[in-house]
C-alpha cells in the first residue's frame, strides 16, 4: 500500500496509519492519519493511553464516536468509524481554515456572520432534534472553506439535563454549564451568540476569563456577571438585540434556534430561500 510518508506511520488503529500527531490534549491524542482502505488522509482521535482506565473519559469517546457516525448534516463533520478498543473515533480531515484563525486576521462584516450564523443554526438544530447539545461552540470549533462552515469536535456534546460542573472553555461557557444543571438547546443558542459576536469585534463579549460560578477544584479566575456583555459599535438594531438576547445570562431569556434563523436570513450575503416552513 502506498501513501504519504507512511515509511515512518505509527499504527494507530486497524487499517489507520498515524503520520503526524496534531495535539496531544488532556483525554485525546488527535493524529493526522492515512485511511489504508479508503486510501486518502483522515483525522484520528484515540483515547490516550494514561486515561484508558477512566471509564467516564473512556464513554466520552465513545459517545463522540457513536454521534460523528450516526448523524450526518452538511455542516457537521463527517465521522469514518469509531472503535471500542481502544476508545477512538475517525474522521473527515477538512481542508479549510479554523475560524479562530478567520477572526485573528480580523473582524468579519454583518453579511458574512449573519450567513455563518444560518450556517451552524442549521446544523445545531440538528443535533437539538436528535436530543443531543454541543455544549463547545466556539471560532476553534469551526472550520471554514469557501464560505462553508463546518462544526467540530464533540468531546463534550451530551444530551439536555445536567452535565460534570464547568465542562467547557472559558469566555464561551454558559452560566447553566458552570453550574453543571438546567442545561437545553438555549447553552447552544448561548455559545452561538458569544461566537457570532467575537466574529464581529474580534473580542468575547463577555471576556476570556469568565467562568461564572463554577466551583473546580483547581484554581480559577472567579468574576462578578457583568452588567450587560460588551457588543460592538455600529450594528444593525435588530442583529444587536438579536445578538444580546442570545448572550442573556437567563438561558430562558435567549431566543429559540427557529429565531436566531429568522432575525439572521435578511442580513446574509446569500439569505436562504423563502419556504414558508420554520424549521
Amino acid at each position: 500500500m502506498t501513501g504519504p510518508g507512511l515509511d515512518d506511520a505509527v499504527r494507530l488503529l486497524p487499517g489507520y496509519l498515524g503520520l503526524t500527531r496534531l495535539a496531544h490534549g488532556r483525554r485525546l491524542d488527535t493524529w493526522d492519519a492515512w485511511d489504508e482502505e479508503r486510501r486518502t488522509r483522515c483525522v484520528v482521535k484515540v483515547l490516550r493511553a494514561d486515561r484508558r482506565d477512566d471509564e467516564r473519559v473512556r464513554a466520552a469517546t465513545r459517545q463522540e464516536g457513536l454521534i460523528v457516525t450516526s448523524l450526518a448534516h452538511p455542516h457537521l463533520v463527517r465521522g469514518l468509524a469509531a472503535f471500542d478498543e481502544p476508545p477512538a473515533l475517525v474522521v473527515e480531515t477538512l481542508r479549510g481554515a479554523t475560524l479562530a484563525a478567520v477572526v485573528d486576521e480580523g473582524p468579519l462584516g454583518v453579511p458574512d456572520v449573519a450567513e455563518l450564523g444560518l450556517q451552524l443554526a442549521s446544523v445545531l438544530g440538528y443535533l437539538h432534534r436528535h436530543d443531543w447539545l454541543h455544549l463547545d461552540v466556539k471560532p476553534a470549533n469551526v472550520v471554514v472553506e469557501h464560505g462553508k462552515a463546518v462544526l467540530i469536535d464533540l468531546s463534550l456534546a451530551g444530551r439536555p439535563g445536567s452535565a460534570r460542573p464547568g465542562a467547557g472553555t472559558r469566555g464561551y461557557l454558559a452560566p447553566e454549564q458552570a453550574r453543571g444543571h438546567g442545561l437545553t438547546a438555549a447553552a447552544d443558542v448561548w455559545g452561538l451568540g458569544i461566537t457570532l459576536l467575537e466574529c464581529l469585534s474580534g473580542e468575547l463579549p463577555y471576556g476570556d476569563e469568565a467562568t461564572w460560578d463554577t466551583r473546580r477544584r483547581w484554581p480559577v479566575v472567579h468574576r462578578r456577571l457583568p452588567v450587560a456583555p460588551a457588543v460592538p459599535d455600529g450594528l444593525p438594531a435588530d442583529l444587536r438585540d438579536l445578538l444580546v438576547a442570545c448572550v442573556a445570562v437567563d438561558p430562558a431569556a435567549r431566543p429559540r434556534l427557529d429565531d436566531v434563523r429568522a432575525g439572521l436570513a435578511p442580513l446574509a450575503a446569500e439569505p436562504p430561500p423563502d419556504l414558508g416552513v420554520r424549521r
